[in-house]
């Protein structure tokens, strides 16, 4: 998953660094996998062609290809798209025969065919922090689907009693990550700063080096996102406003509960009314 908009999309210089090399995303995002199940079983029986937006380096694409999916991915970052298809040349023919990626910008895409589903997983939506590139959005996705296509879409919400104000001098969440070109041992920590008057977090996360044994090596760096906190009622509007209605809704992949804004997550499928 990545976005950008004009000039690499209303993302700052610093924003763009986060998606500016593919093979360290997916070094990143390696233990992140609870979603390929649930998408590899939309692309099993959607019946027809799938087009996924933002598909960053393929983390989604491929699997969906893999049990028999005819897909297009679409993203506008070049590395993304360049780490995509270095994938791609791993498949069987087959497979690769299946499966294309497009640089492009989802916001305004216009490919003049129509799909049996469109995808925008792993919180991407929560990228278009402004009004006019979220309705730009949903406007390409109903610009593609077939008449009897469906949406499929997810998002991270924060449960209630959660806060999502933290202290931005803490580190949260830490992980390792290596880098598989040389080796380097990374442990990648972040925090958070939320307006809630712009419902936008501004995610930091901070990258420092370790040796064998854990401890700190070399100079910290530090990437930055901006994210959209979209609130149930607020979507719903905004699907309906763009003539979709909401099919399924649940709070996880497993569909094991009904939508109740507690899980974390928001897993839809909507289609055009």
């Amino acid at each position: 998953m990545s976005f950008g908009a004009d000039g690499l999309g209303g993302m700052t210089a610093e924003e763009v660094k986060y998606y500016e090399d593919g093979v360290w995303y997916d070094a990143e995002y390696v233990h992140i996998g609870i979603d390929i199940p649930y998408y590899a079983g939309v692309a099993a029986q959607a019946g027809g062609p799938i087009l996924e937006l933002a598909c960053g380096t393929g983390r989604l694409t491929i699997p969906m290809v893999q049990v028999g999916g005819d897909v297009v991915g679409v993203d506008i970052v070049p590395a993304m798209i360049e780490q995509a298809n270095a994938k791609k040349v791993q498949l069987f023919p087959a497979e690769q025969e299946r499966i294309e990626f497009i640089l492009g910008d989802m916001r305004h895409l216009r490919l003049d065919r129509k799909f049996k589903a469109v995808i925008i997983g792993f919180n991407t939506l929560m990228h278009l922090t402004e009004d006019e590139d979220l309705a730009a959005t949903l406007d390409t996705v109903r610009e593609h689907l077939d008449e009897d296509g469906k949406f499929y879409l997810d998002f991270h919400m924060p449960p209630p009693g959660m806060p999502i104000r933290q202290d931005p001098n803490g580190r949260y969440d830490p992980q390792e990550m290596i880098d598989p070109r040389d080796g380097r041992r990374y442990v990648v920590t972040e925090n958070n700063q939320y307006d809630a008057r712009q419902q936008i977090t501004v995610l930091r996360f901070f990258y420092q080096e370790v040796d064998q044994d854990g401890q700190n090596i070399g100079d910290e760096f530090i990437r930055t996102l901006r994210l959209r906190v979209i609130y149930p009622r607020e979507m719903d509007l905004w699907l309906k406003n763009h003539g979709f209605e909401i099919v399924e809704d649940w709070d996880d992949f497993e569909k094991s509960t009904p939508f109740t804004a507690q899980g974390g997550r928001r897993v839809m499928v909507v289609q055009a009314r």
